[in-house]
C-alpha cells in the first residue's frame, strides 16, 4: 500500500451518561478494530483509529494516530472533524455504535434506596448514514452484526444497511459462541451480492484491507452498473 493511503478505522463501543457514575454501554472489546488497523499499517497506510473508551488499541506507530470517543455524539464529531478537514481513502466503520439513548441523564448518582429506576431509551440517529454526506467520495465498509438470526434474515439486514448508508461495501456476521477464528463473515458488495465468505476476525481483518488496498473493483463495477 503506498504511503499516500489514508485509512480511518472505527473500533470498539460507546457509552450513554445515566447518572454521574453509570453508563450504558456494550460488550465490544476494540479487538476487531485493532486487527484491522494493525494490518493497514502493516501494509504501509497512515490510519487514523477512532475508538471507544476501554478499546484495545495498536502499538504506538508513526503512521498511526489514535482519538479516544465515549459518547455517540464524540463519535459524531470526530467523524466529522476528520473527513471534511483532511482526504480519506476510506473509512473501515467497525464500531460499536449504541443504537439506543436514554431520554434523560440524571443529575448526580442515582441512590439505590429509592425502589426501582426506571430509564426509557430513544433510539439513536444511525452516524454511518452520514459519513457519506461529509466525505462523498470516500470508500465506505461498513459491518452489520446480528443475533439468533437465519443466513437470509441476516443478509437482508445488511443490504438494508448498504441502502440506507451508501456504503461500497459491508461484513455481515452474527454474535456466537466459540472462538474468534470459528465466525463466519459474509461480505456484500453496492449491488447487494455476497462475493466473498471468510472465517475468523483475523481474516476478516486482511480481506477488508485487502479491499481498500485494490479499491474494492468487484463492488466498484457493481455501482456502476446501478448508476447506468
Amino acid at each position: 500500500m503506498p504511503s499516500s493511503q489514508t485509512v480511518l478505522v472505527t473500533s470498539g463501543p460507546t457509552r450513554a451518561p445515566l447518572d454521574a457514575v453509570r453508563f450504558l454501554s456494550n460488550r465490544s472489546t476494540g479487538r476487531f478494530g485493532t486487527l484491522v488497523a494493525s494490518e493497514a499499517l502493516r501494509r504501509g497506510a497512515r490510519v487514523t483509529l477512532i475508538y471507544g473508551t476501554g478499546s484495545e488499541t495498536p502499538q504506538p506507530h508513526p503512521r498511526l494516530r489514535l482519538v479516544p470517543v465515549e459518547t455517540n455524539l464524540d463519535l459524531e464529531r470526530a467523524l466529522r472533524g476528520h473527513l471534511t478537514a483532511r482526504r480519506f481513502d476510506a473509512v473501515i466503520h467497525g464500531m460499536a455504535v449504541l443504537d439506543f439513548w436514554p431520554q434523560a441523564l440524571r443529575r448526580g448518582k442515582v441512590g439505590s434506596r429509592g425502589g426501582a429506576w426506571v430509564i426509557r431509551l430513544r433510539k439513536a440517529p444511525k452516524i454511518i448514514r452520514k459519513i457519506k454526506r461529509w466525505a462523498p467520495g470516500v470508500f465506505l465498509i461498513g459491518f452489520k452484526l446480528e443475533v439468533g438470526v437465519n443466513e437470509r434474515r441476516l443478509l437482508e439486514r445488511a443490504r438494508r444497511l448498504l441502502k440506507e448508508s451508501h456504503a461500497d461495501v459491508v461484513a455481515a456476521n452474527q454474535l456466537s459462541e466459540g472462538e474468534d477464528q470459528e465466525h463466519p463473515s459474509y461480505l456484500m458488495n453496492a449491488s447487494g451480492q455476497v462475493f466473498k465468505k471468510v472465517i475468523g476476525k483475523r481474516a476478516l481483518a486482511r480481506a477488508v484491507v485487502d479491499l481498500v488496498l485494490r479499491r474494492a473493483p468487484v463492488a466498484r463495477r457493481s455501482r456502476s452498473r446501478q448508476r447506468a
